[in-house]
């Protein structure tokens, strides 16, 4: 019988030290988390939620720019492309819903801020709508999507569409000519 416990003893010890040993290798997020990607302040919590969950460098490159009526921003985590974020000027008429479902084929979106942003736990999608006196009638379509080893998170892309779009929202982006 004491055989028997000293056994136990010694299993569970022999447990915990190797729950130990493979906890002390977990990686972790050694990457600064930005507070804005390619000039567009960002929730920085939300988007630490979707980044990968460990990595050591993050970069986000931006190519186009409203003059030329497209962005891309490619958010990469030690190489490896984890986020885009694209702007587009689109026709008045179409739906954050109906992008997301038409270009990432999204099954049953939610919707927040009365239709202008559909998400779902990979994508987001928002629209700005740009009217007035000196813009044609049209909008801006703002589209993001998580790639692996980015995480899925649904709270955190509604979170990071919001913050992104009320940021981009306050830079004023209808008035730059396409």
């Amino acid at each position: 019988m004491a055989a028997s416990y000293a056994l136990r003893g010694v299993s569970i010890v022999v447990a915990v030290i190797a729950v130990a040993g493979c906890s002390s290798d977990e990686q972790k997020q050694e990457f600064t988390v930005p507070k804005a990607l390619c000039g567009v302040s960002v929730p920085t919590e939300s988007l630490s939620s979707l980044l990968p969950a460990s990595g050591k460098q993050l970069s986000a490159r931006r190519s186009g720019g409203p003059d030329d009526g497209a962005v891309l921003c490619n958010v990469s985590v030690d190489g490896d492309r984890v986020l885009v974020i694209s702007q587009e000027r689109i026709s008045v008429g179409d739906s954050a819903r109906h992008i997301l479902l038409s270009r990432l084929s999204v099954p049953q979106p939610k919707s927040a801020a009365r239709g202008s942003i559909a998400y779902a736990d990979r994508a987001a999608v928002s629209l700005l709508k740009c009217r007035g006196a000196d813009v044609e009638k049209e909008d801006i379509s703002t589209l993001v999507k998580v790639l692996e080893p980015a995480r899925r998170d649904e709270s955190a892309m509604k979170d990071l569409i919001q913050g992104y779009t009320t940021s981009l929202e306050g830079q004023h982006p209808c008035k730059a000519a396409p």
